[in-house]
């Protein structure tokens, strides 16, 4: 018993396992049997009807034959050759199953004598479909019917064809042939025989070809099944392509596709992980250092180790500092978040570039006093207005302003170029200074990076990335042009406002 069980499990397993299959098979089986039925039955329907058709004119030629043989004998009056011939009738009777009835027509002007008659019709004992074909007959047509008789107690072929006086044109009478079908239909029940067997045996082969069918198409399919299974596993490979214009052929491209964008995002992934682990290690590394020499400085004043009062001064300035620079650290860390997240959107209204850049100005001025920095103007006499947010396009361009400055010699001169063009604002800001070297432009944009100089010790390496950020966020664009030794060239692009009523 347990065997059993565990035979159905194992065959339920593997019918399961293959539904798409078995599916597809039932399938094809149901459309061949519903044809097969279909075909059978209208075959054999076909069949039965043009046997009886061709038996109902074969019973036709018959029944003329003996038409003309009766005219003939009434028209010599030989009542001897006719009763001869009648004989000759019940043998032919007695050999096809077959009645063949000689009546007279009691309606015609001179119907046959009953001794050219072997039937008599007045008795009542006919049939309604015989009197039919009769009445047909006697309106001179050959007529014929088929139909279940309850006194023969089976189906029966009746067939009447008229017989007529010579002389006076008149159907004296009637040939009616009644053949038993049932007795006479052998051949008609040896053909359905042999038509089942066909279809049997044709529904048989085609069930065997349905399964190779079957099995032929759910094979791309189970190959789909794999590629996904795959792809689901990380392997993000090529798909094989046999047919690339069918409907599976395109799946397959679908799902190749597929698996392109999922190798992206996942390189996408690994590099965003990346960056992250990066930004955290960068992170951790800038505030390692002041939390160190804070810990320091504390520890060193807690265990009142210094007691010169100026010496102690001095510390608490160098903890302030430390302090202002990891909040200006932590400061510029929140500006990048919110400048690099997508849902995050500037208010904008018309803003003055050449307000912006007096307030700048005059900060940088008093800046690089110390290195008698010059700031060299170049600004139309247009407003040349944009929109914006003021704060951070005053943020944006003092970063550069202040890199400048940072990288300036002394005596230096920095260039402050605005000018219109096509619609556009552009924006230069040129120094004089160290310039940077070709192999690190592509990095001076990227989080904490910084250059080893001595100027640059103070920064935290986000001021470029974070004026990167607010160009964007304005839809516009910055590029740098540096030489090493004669100085770096900051440009930016924006469209210009000119449409100002609608902020009015």
């Amino acid at each position: 018993m347990k065997s059993m069980k565990r035979v159905f499990r194992k065959f339920v397993k593997i019918i399961s396992s293959h539904d798409i299959i078995l599916r597809i098979y039932i399938s094809f089986a149901v459309v061949l049997g519903i044809t097969g039925i279909l075909t059978a039955g209208i075959f054999m329907q076909l069949y039965q009807k043009n046997y009886i058709k061709s038996y109902t004119s074969l019973l036709t030629k018959q029944g003329n034959s003996i038409a003309a043989r009766v005219e003939d004998y009434v028209a010599a009056d030989d009542v001897k050759g006719f009763q001869q011939y009648n004989e000759c009738i019940d043998e032919i009777e007695s050999a096809e199953n077959t009645d063949i009835w000689i009546v007279k027509n009691d309606n015609s002007k001179r119907p046959l004598t009953d001794d050219y008659t072997n039937a008599d019709t007045s008795d009542g004992t006919l049939t309604n479909e015989m009197y039919e074909v009769l009445g047909n007959a006697y309106k001179d047509k050959i007529s014929s019917n088929t139909s279940f008789d309850k006194v023969y107690g089976m189906v029966i072929l009746r067939v009447a064809v008229p017989i007529k006086d010579k002389e006076s044109g008149d159907i004296a009478g009637a040939v009616m042939l009644v053949s038993m079908i049932d007795r006479q239909t052998m051949g008609i029940e040896e053909g359905k025989y042999l038509i089942t067997i066909s279809i049997l045996a044709s529904l048989i082969i085609s069930y065997i070809v349905a399964f190779g069918f079957s099995k032929s198409l759910s094979k791309p399919i189970s190959k789909l099944t794999r590629d996904i299974v795959r792809i689901a596993s990380g392997d993000y490979s090529k798909i094989k392509i046999k047919k690339p214009r069918s409907q599976i052929g395109r799946l397959e491209k679908k799902i190749d596709s597929l698996a392109t964008q999922l190798s992206k995002a996942e390189e996408e992934r690994n590099n965003l992980e990346k960056v992250r682990m990066d930004f955290f290690a960068n992170v951790s590394h800038e505030l390692r250092t002041p939390i160190t020499v804070l810990r320091g400085y504390a520890e060193t004043l807690n265990d009142g180790v210094i007691t010169d009062h100026e010496f102690i001064t001095d510390v608490y300035q160098r903890m302030l500092l430390e302090c202002q620079g990891m909040e200006r650290l932590v400061g510029d860390l929140f500006i990048l978040s919110k400048m690099q997240n997508p849902d995050f959107k500037i208010d904008k209204e018309p803003v003055s570039i050449l307000q912006i850049f007096g307030d700048i100005v005059r900060n940088a001025r008093v800046m690089g006093k110390e290195k008698r920095i010059s700031i060299i103007e170049d600004f139309p006499d247009d407003p040349c207005m944009m929109l914006g947010d003021y704060v951070r396009l005053r943020q944006m361009f003092m970063v550069i302003v202040d890199n400048a400055i940072k990288f300036s010699h002394e005596d230096g001169r920095i260039y402050i170029e605005v000018k219109k063009e096509n619609s556009k604002l552009d924006i230069s800001i040129r120094d004089e200074g160290i310039g940077i070297s070709k192999e690190e432009i592509p990095y001076i944009f990227e989080k904490f990076y910084k250059s080893k100089l001595k100027q640059n010790e103070k920064g935290t390496g986000l001021g470029l990335m974070i004026a990167k950020q607010i160009a964007l966020k304005h839809d516009g664009e910055i590029k740098v042009d540096s030489i090493e030794g004669v100085g770096t060239t900051f440009s930016f692009e924006f469209d210009e406002c000119v449409e100002l009523d609608e902020f009015e």
